[in-house]
């Protein structure tokens, strides 16, 4: 059966056939006119022949403008089979709610922390179905197999001692229940036991039985110490009592490793302290490290292009048209035209290349190669003869995939962002824009093109915006693509490398940070100080007594010398007007 790829080109088939329509009514009234001005024997004998019309000459050519758009509509039939499997893990928690878990030994409690350890192990499991089981005396599925993280989470935010109103630690009936939810066979399949190893009721060799023999494995996780805490209870009136036995005496609950030990040595498990820090990464590790399992197997048919067989029939229309009077001069343009097309229609009959260049292999802390130097600017609108010839993105995506192997990275993204824009809708396309302008350090535009490409399935797209966000000092958006690499790929070791060094690297960018902050701070505080003192002094000399004060100097004026000079002068001449008074003499006889 024949479908088409691009059915909206099928609206310019209106063109031909208004230009066809118009064509055969202008040979029809050439004719009439022919036939007005001389009889069919008269024009044999003076012209050897009517005038041709060119009628034949325009329906070639409409007939090839009808197969170049059908060619561009990418008409398709055969089919190539074709099958795509998800693999995933199963994982069931089965956590222990009976009194003794309101302990605080493992503080705040032994419940509060394994909800806490459960939530926190959440995220790591992107892509695996949970599921979650409680148990007492009795067991509960409370959540079954999904890969709905979020709403996991919700569940176990409700989940309380006590809500399991039989009494006791039933880990028979808890294997029981857990293998309900797991699938009967296959791999990565894992229950995670976490209690306390107390109160074990029911037949334990036979739980372990059980989970042996269907090749699940089992991760048990001691909630408590051996030291041990009382129970918490709320008495009648309210308050809050410890638990007490017959006799009266306060009720001491003990961790028990070593059943749990026991446990997963029996079916080749390992066993984890709850109050050991890293008790999430250990989990998650160990999640890991089991082998995947298919969830379900979709199969899928790919349907064969078969636009050449247009373009060559479109290329023989062409060819045939300049063949006749009075093209016969352009008949070897025409012949070159069929020599281009014909390597384009083997072009495009070859199944697509591969998507984009390879991921850089590099260090992450190393510098992203040099780019060119290229004259022709940052143009990023394709030619248009790639726009009209089909397969101008496939073009491109190769001329940019030879680029980034030869080191221009900026030319690589130019010939990437033309093959985009002449295939937007496809995800490898944004695939190999986004990694080279990552590489080029434009990772405000970059980021969110890879973020389009992993939303369409491209594999490696999360690990390239992680790796070209931790060369360029993003720490906190390398850690996020990063993450997301990992948990799509967890045997990738570069991408844990890198993983790893991008927490590193936002530890560090943190601390410095509220290094910062904190100099401000201290740097504020000073300068502050500072100011209540000088204010402080200030307020000291208003009060002090004027009369302490030192008198004002007074400013001398323009004319005081002048007065001065004036003074002067006048007293010399006052003592130049006095006479002179005789002195008065001593004698000795006045006569």
């Amino acid at each position: 059966m024949v479908s088409f790829g691009e059915p909206r080109i099928f609206g310019l088939l209106v063109l031909p056939a208004v230009v066809g329509a118009v064509v055969v009514f202008r040979h029809m009234t050439r004719l009439r006119l022919q036939r007005n001005l001389a009889s069919p024997a008269v024009w044999d004998r003076v012209m050897g022949g009517a005038p041709a019309t060119g009628l034949v000459r325009m329906l070639l050519w409409c007939g090839a403008a009808v197969m170049i758009i059908l060619a561009l509509a990418r008409p398709q039939w055969g089919e190539l089979p074709a099958e795509e499997s998800v693999r995933t893990r199963d994982l069931v928690l089965a956590l222990d709610v009976s009194a003794s878990m309101l302990a605080a030994d493992v503080p705040p409690s032994r419940m509060v922390r394994s909800i806490e350890t459960a939530q926190r192990l959440l995220p790591l499991l992107e892509g695996n179905r949970v599921g979650v089981v409680v148990f007492a005396g009795e067991a509960y599925p409370l959540v079954p197999l999904t890969t709905d993280l979020d709403a996991v989470a919700a569940f176990l935010s409700g989940i309380y001692p006590g809500m399991v109103a039989r009494p006791g630690s039933d880990l028979e009936r808890a294997a029981a229940a857990a293998l309900e939810l797991l699938p009967p066979d296959g791999e990565g399949r894992v229950v995670v036991l976490v209690t306390d190893g107390e109160n074990l009721q029911g037949n334990v060799d036979a739980a372990v039985s059980a989970i042996k023999d269907s090749g699940v494995g089992v991760l048990t996780v001691v909630a408590g110490t051996k030291r041990g805490g009382p129970i918490p209870e709320v008495g009648p009136d309210g308050a809050v009592h410890h638990k007490r036995d017959q006799n009266g005496q306060p009720v001491i609950t003990r961790a028990h490793p070593e059943v749990l030990a026991a446990i997963a040595d029996a079916v080749d498990g390992e066993s984890i302290d709850l109050a050991d820090r890293d008790v999430v990464n250990q989990l998650a590790t160990i999640v890991e490290n089991l082998r995947t399992r298919e969830a379900e197997a979709n199969r899928t048919v790919q349907k064969v292009e078969q636009f050449p067989l247009f373009l060559m029939i479109a290329a023989a229309f062409l060819t045939a048209g300049f063949l006749l009077s009075p093209w016969r001069r352009l008949a070897v343009a025409a012949a070159l035209i069929g020599l281009v097309a014909a390597p384009v229609g083997a072009q495009q009959s070859s199944p697509p290349a591969a998507a984009g260049p390879p991921q850089p292999q590099t260090p992450p802390m190393s510098a992203a190669p040099a780019p060119a130097t290229d004259e022709a600017g940052p143009a990023l609108e394709p030619p248009a003869w790639q726009r009209v010839v089909p397969g101008g993105s496939r073009r491109m995506a190769r001329e940019g995939v030879s680029r980034w192997r030869g080191g221009e990275v900026e030319g690589a993204a130019r010939s990437f962002a033309g093959a985009a824009m002449l295939d937007p809708e496809n995800p490898e396309r944004l695939y190999d824009l986004g990694t080279a302008l990552g590489a080029g350090g434009q990772l405000e535009v970059a980021v969110p093109i890879l973020e389009q490409a992993h939303a369409g399935g491209v594999p490696h797209a999360a690990y390239n915006s992680g790796t070209s966000s931790l060369q360029h000092q993003q720490a906190e958006t390398a850690v996020r693509w990063l993450r997301e690499a990992v948990l799509l790929d967890p045997d990738d070791v570069e991408a844990k490398r890198n993983y790893e060094l991008a927490l590193a690297m936002l530890e560090e960018q943190q601390q410095q940070e509220q290094q910062q902050e904190d100099e401000d701070q201290e740097q504020e505080q000073e300068e502050q100080e500072e100011q209540e003192q000088e204010q402080d002094q200030d307020q000291e000399q208003e009060q002090q007594d004027p009369e302490q004060q030192p008198a004002p100097t007074p400013t001398p004026t323009d004319n005081e010398a002048l007065f001065q000079a004036l003074e002067r002068a006048e007293a010399e001449a006052r003592e130049a007007m006095q006479s002179p008074t005789p002195q008065a003499t001593t004698v000795e006889k006045d006569w």
